[in-house]
C-alpha cells in the first residue's frame, strides 16, 4: 500500500468534507468515493472489472448496490455509498449485508466519506451471515491500511484477502478471549510465577498478572495493522547478514542514530516501544523539542505527531501515545511505515542519520 497517496488522499478528502460538511450523495461519490476506490484500492473504472448500479434482486423486487467489484466474473465486493450529509445507521449496515447474502459477495464496504466499515461473508452451514469486521474514520485511515489491502484488487483477484480477514480474525478472537478471561489467564500467570519463584512474589505477580494482560491486549489492538499486511514471516529477518553483524542488538525491530561522534541502537520486540525509545533518544541528545518549537507539531490537519499534552489541536486526546522526554508526549497509532516515515522527519530535523534493521 502506498502510504503517501494514503495520505494526500486523506489531506485532501478532508479538506473537502471540512469545506463541505453537508455534501450529498453525488457529489460524495465524485470527490470522495470514486478516488478512493480508483487510487486507494486500485479498481479500474473504465473496465468490466466495476458496475455501477448493480441490480439485486430481493424476493419480488429488484435493489441497486451503488457499486460491485468483480473478480473472475462474479461481484467480489459491494460498496454502499451515502452522502456526507448521511449519518450511516444501522438501517444502512442491514441494507448492504442483505445485498451480500442474496449475492453471496465475501466483501462489503459502506461509507459516507467520512467513515468506512467494512464487511465480510461468513460462509458456514445454509444460512450466511455478514460480521463487520471493521471501522475506521476518514483521519485513521492511514493507521488501518489491512482494510484498504484487503479490499485491493490485487488481494481480493489473487485470494490474498482471504489471508488478511484470516489473520484479522485470529487476532480479534485473542483479544476477545483475553478480555473475556483475563481473570482466569492472570490468576494462571500467577500461578506460574510463584511455583517457579516462591510464595514471595505472590501479591506482586497477582497484580503485575493483571498489567500483563490489560498491556497484552492493548499490544494486540494497537498494532493490528502491523501483522496483517506483513507478508513476511515472524521468524525471517529482513536483512540476515546485517543482523548477524551486530549479534549485541537484540529485539525484531532495530533502529540505530548515527552521528560523526558514534551511533546510538534502540532495539524491541515493539514497534511502538522502539519509536517512543528513539524519540526520547533525540529529544535527550539531538534538540528534538527545539526542532519543532512551539507545540504542538501537527504534520497533517488535525492529529499532532508532537506534544506537551497527551491531546490533538481538536482537544481530542491521542488514542495512543507514549510519554518521551520527561514531559512531552508522542503519538504512536502508525502502522510500520508511518512510524518509519516520522521517526526518518524527526532525525532530519535534529541533523542525524537514521536507518533501520530488522523486521521494518
Amino acid at each position: 500500500m502506498d502510504e503517501e497517496a494514503v495520505s494526500d488522499y486523506v489531506e485532501r478528502s478532508q479538506s473537502l468534507v471540512d469545506s463541505s460538511p453537508q455534501m450529498d450523495e453525488q457529489n460524495t461519490r465524485s470527490r470522495l468515493i470514486d478516488p478512493f476506490i480508483k487510487d486507494l484500492l486500485s479498481w479500474d473504472f473504465y473496465s468490466t472489472e466495476i458496475e455501477m448500479e448493480y441490480s439485486v434482486r430481493m424476493g419480488s423486487s429488484k435493489k441497486k448496490v451503488d457499486y460491485a467489484l468483480f473478480a473472475d466474473g462474479s461481484p467480489a465486493l459491494f460498496v454502499e455509498a451515502k452522502g456526507c450529509d448521511t449519518t450511516i445507521t444501522d438501517t444502512h449496515a442491514d441494507q448492504l449485508r442483505s445485498y451480500m447474502r442474496q449475492e453471496w459477495v465475501d466483501w462489503g464496504l459502506l461509507t459516507n466519506g467520512k467513515k468506512f466499515l467494512v464487511f465480510r461473508l461468513q460462509k458456514d452451514g445454509d444460512n450466511p451471515d455478514v460480521e463487520r469486521l471493521g471501522e475506521a474514520d476518514l483521519a485513521d485511515l492511514t493507521v488501518n491500511d489491512w482494510m484498504l489491502a484487503a479490499l485491493s484488487k490485487n488481494s481480493i483477484q489473487s485470494g490474498a484477502s482471504t489471508e488478511i480477514y484470516q489473520r484479522v480474525e485470529r487476532r480479534r478472537q485473542a483479544i476477545a478471549t483475553l478480555s473475556e478471561q483475563k481473570d482466569d489467564i492472570a490468576d494462571s500467570i500467577r500461578e506460574t510465577v510463584v511455583d517457579r519463584v516462591g510464595e514471595v512474589v505472590s501479591q506482586p505477580a497477582e497484580s503485575l498478572s493483571k498489567t500483563l494482560v490489560d498491556d497484552l491486549i492493548a499490544e494486540l489492538e494497537q498494532n493490528e495493522n502491523e501483522s496483517q499486511i506483513d507478508a513476511r514471516s515472524d521468524d525471517q529477518p529482513a536483512d540476515p547478514t546485517v543482523a548477524s553483524e551486530r549479534p549485541e542488538v537484540s529485539g525484531s525491530y532495530v533502529v540505530e542514530v548515527t552521528t560523526p561522534a558514534g551511533s546510538t541502537h534502540v532495539s524491541g520486540d515493539s514497534q511502538s516501544d522502539v519509536m517512543e525509545e528513539t524519540v526520547d533518544h533525540l529529544i535527550e541528545n539531538h534538540g528534538l523539542i527545539a526542532a519543532y518549537e512551539p507545540l504542538p507539531y501537527v504534520p497533517g490537519q488535525k492529529i499532532a505527531l508532537l506534544n506537551d499534552e497527551p491531546n490533538h489541536p481538536t482537544g481530542d486526546e491521542m488514542r495512543t501515545y507514549r510519554k518521551v522526554g520527561g514531559d512531552y508526549y508522542v503519538y504512536t497509532s502508525f502502522n510500520k511505515k508511518d512510524k518509519k516515515r516520522h521517526l526518518s522527519n524527526f532525525a532530519d530535523a535534529c541533523g542525524v542519520d537514521i536507518s533501520f534493521d530488522g523486521k521494518w
